[in-house]
């Protein structure tokens, strides 16, 4: 009865390579290993480029491999690795094309360059395939993700630079954290359907669908101390709904304000700033015992006009800095989109928007 195969790994080659060296004979090593006599002649056959292989691997993980690679191949991988993790850094994206085609040059290169490091250079021939790139992910732990938001085009110079001058503004003004106060919008696509879906393993596919667009755009706002968060402004397409037929919308949890793409405007903004802002802030200042006076912190976009204010002073983030300091985005608005994707909360704001 035929033995089972073994697969050595390249620790073990080395090892049976020493032990040859030291003189031991073929037909030793394969009792004591219990390893045919083949397997070992052609181990020695290749020991040239096993000794290569070992002596161009950068960590020793390589040796736990079972097969011979390429050392032109090693050394492409790691100069592609290198360069993923420059471009990771840059916030350029690079899809699969540009990350074989990127190996497929540095493979070429070394190959030229170093025509030794190839096993076997007058037959080798290596192609960046599906297949490569599939076991090159899972041997670095990359995977695949989507870019989101707006980190790539955020100036990141301005964003270390303003928290030195909102310092200065707070000391200069003696606000306390109950003063100072942040606002930002976030969208909601309340009737988006997921792009991915479970089916059956004989269904190939599955039909898709129009994309459905209606959004309602949200105001949130609250202060530096998380003592006081203000009714949120609503911004619907309809001002009067059948839905909220015959409903006083100042008893909703909103202030409910009507644009027709359903985005806060320059005059939406003024709207809700003097007539909801600054009664709200001032009613909870004087509930704290504290002069009114406000800090308000918010980006510079086309939908937020300087408005002049004695008690409140309009403070505008640097631009292109919302994705990096704008504190709203990074706790309120995270929290809120977290809770929506679960499902919390969810039932109030359809209601809302005339499901």
């Amino acid at each position: 009865m035929a033995s089972k195969r073994r697969k050595l790994n390249l620790r073990e080659k080395i090892k049976i390579l020493d032990e040859l060296k030291a003189g031991e004979k073929i037909a030793t090593i394969s009792k004591r290993r219990n390893i045919h006599e083949a397997t070992i002649r052609t181990i020695r056959r290749n020991e040239t480029t096993i000794r290569k292989v070992v002596a161009a691997a950068s960590t020793g993980c390589f040796l736990s491999g079972f097969h011979v690679r390429d050392v032109a191949i090693l050394k492409a991988e790691h100069a592609l690795l290198c360069w993923i993790e420059d471009n990771a850094i840059k916030r350029i994206p690079i899809d699969t094309r540009c990350i074989k085609a990127k190996m497929q040059q540095f493979y070429m290169t070394i190959k030229n360059e170093e025509p030794s490091t190839s096993i076997n250079s007058e037959r080798s021939h290596f192609i960046a395939s599906n297949g490569w790139l599939r076991n090159f992910l899972k041997r670095n732990s990359l995977h695949n993700v989507k870019v989101i938001g707006e980190g790539a085009s955020a100036d990141e110079h301005a964003g270390r630079a303003f928290p030195k001058e909102f310092l200065e503004a707070i000391t200069l003004g003696g606000y306390e954290a109950h003063q100072v106060f942040n606002a930002d919008e976030t969208a909601l696509f309340w009737k988006k359907m997921p792009s991915r879906t479970c089916v059956a393993k004989q269904e190939k596919s599955v039909k898709g669908f129009k994309v459905a667009k209606e959004r309602i755009t949200l105001l949130l706002c609250s202060n530096a101390s998380g003592d006081k968060m203000l009714k949120p402004l609503l911004v619907n397409k309809n001002l009067n709904p059948r839905a909220l037929k015959g409903i006083d919308k100042t008893k909703l949890p909103v202030h409910w304000m009507a644009n027709k793409k359903a985005w806060v405007t320059a005059s939406l903004f003024k709207d809700w700033f003097l007539n909801h802002f600054v009664p709200e802030v001032r009613e909870y200042l004087r509930s704290k015992q504290l002069d009114f006076k406000v800090l308000l912190v918010i980006d510079n976009t086309p939908g937020h006009p300087d408005i002049s204010h004695k008690n409140v002073k309009i403070m505008f983030l640097p631009p292109n800095t919302t994705s990096l300091i704008q504190p709203l985005d990074q706790g309120i608005i995270a929290t809120l989109m977290r809770m929506m994707r679960t499902g919390k909360h969810i039932q109030t704001l359809l209601v809302l928007v005339h499901l």
